[in-house]
């Protein structure tokens, strides 16, 4: 087993391997946090249980999206930004619905 180290909302954590897929691991979870960042960016300071559920559902819509056969790939880079933007806001919202609705419980 391999140890490495990744980063999510600027703290480290330290994660375990098969050898040869640190590198994997490494890109896959810079990608995340790369979708967190994003994701605070737009909400500010939330905690990081929130940010990691918001980052969670995001990824999540992206591979529903990616198997309805919408490859965001395929456009320019200023249409899968503001694509991306666009998902962003309104996965938060929903988030923000969902939350609402449990607190309310």
């Amino acid at each position: 087993m391999a140890n490495v180290i990744v980063k999510f909302n600027n703290q480290d954590y330290h994660l375990a391997c098969k050898n040869g897929e640190s590198e994997r691991l490494l890109k896959l979870a810079d990608y995340v946090n790369g979708k967190a960042d994003k994701i605070a960016d737009v909400m500010g300071s939330v905690s990081d249980i929130r940010l990691l559920l918001m980052t969670a559902i995001l990824l999540a819509d992206e591979l529903d999206e990616a198997r309805d056969g919408k490859p965001m790939a395929l456009k320019d880079d200023q249409d899968q930004t503001a694509q991306m933007e666009k998902t962003i806001v309104s996965t938060i919202k929903r988030i923000e619905d969902i939350t609402r609705e449990v607190d309310a419980t």
